[in-house]
């Protein structure tokens, strides 16, 4: 494949960028985005000239995360197209997570479900002011199951509060919080990524594959391979076996739009975050 329809695929020197190309949407991710995805990122694993990847959003979003609408173009959401949906989003975190060279994160905006999921499987995240993350699937009744390496870098108090809340974590908190490597005003962001790459790419030829490859077996070592299978399973049980939610139910009768504002709406009464 290499005609992409929602995502870019250029390389510029020594680093390929990969940019989510759906901005009217924030770039909520669908199943041919992911294909598209997966796709690059095998054709980048076998080109050794690249030596880094950047994966951003088009826009003022990174990604709101996985495409919620309801229409004709959307498949029936049975047990059997979860695991195929599931099987899609994990095998892109998965090759993010295996590919060679390195990738970058270079997130603007909102970054949720889906899509801070490809953040955090990245080696590297540098984020501007405005950047926010979290899982809305949560609020859904979701099971927060797109955490597929959080735990790894924020620690258990932490990731239970946001498992058991659904609340979103804005860039300074992510900055204290290890999910990002530094926070830059939005004008600041895109130099601030190009000089990174530029320093890496002048490392010895074999550095970065080799000690990605190092870093990442202690890891594997500690079991973070099991863990993003055990997620994936998770997923599709937790949507395969799940009731209507009032969420579903307005989001039937009235779209989805409408559902938004009335979750919105409900959590905002609290006032608890």
């Amino acid at each position: 494949m290499t005609d992409y329809s929602l995502i870019s695929f250029e390389v510029e020197a020594e680093v390929a960028h990969l940019t989510l190309r759906r901005p009217k949407k924030l770039n909520a991710i669908t199943d041919q985005m992911n294909i598209e995805l997966f796709d690059a990122l095998n054709r980048i694993s076998e080109t050794p000239a690249i030596k880094i990847v950047v994966i951003t959003g088009e826009g003022r979003a990174f990604s709101a995360g996985y495409d919620v609408g309801e229409g004709e173009d959307m498949p029936a959401r049975t047990p059997a197209y979860w695991r195929h949906h599931f099987h899609l989003a994990f095998r892109t975190l998965r090759r993010i997570w295996s590919l060679p060279q390195p990738v970058i994160a270079k997130v603007n905006g909102a970054c949720l479900g889906g899509g801070m999921a490809l953040a955090m499987a990245s080696d590297l995240v540098y984020a501007s002011e405005g950047a926010f993350f979290g899982d809305p699937e949560i609020k859904f009744g979701g099971g927060g199951n797109m955490f597929p390496v959080l735990q790894w870098i924020i620690g258990m108090k932490k990731l239970n509060e946001l498992v058991l809340t659904g609340r979103n974590v804005q860039a300074p908190e992510a900055l204290s919080l290890g999910m990002i490597n530094e926070m830059l005003s939005a004008d600041q962001l895109d130099a601030r990524v190009a000089q990174i790459t530029r320093h890496m790419c002048l490392l010895p030829d074999g550095t970065l594959v080799k000690n990605k490859a190092s870093a990442h077996r202690w890891y594997e070592e500690m079991g973070i391979g099991p863990t993003i299978r055990s997620n994936e399973d998770a997923s599709v049980l937790g949507l395969s076996t799940g009731g209507e939610t009032e969420f579903t139910r307005i989001s039937k009768a009235d779209g989805v739009s409408a559902a938004l504002r009335w979750q919105k709406s409900r959590f905002q009464d609290v006032g608890a975050f």
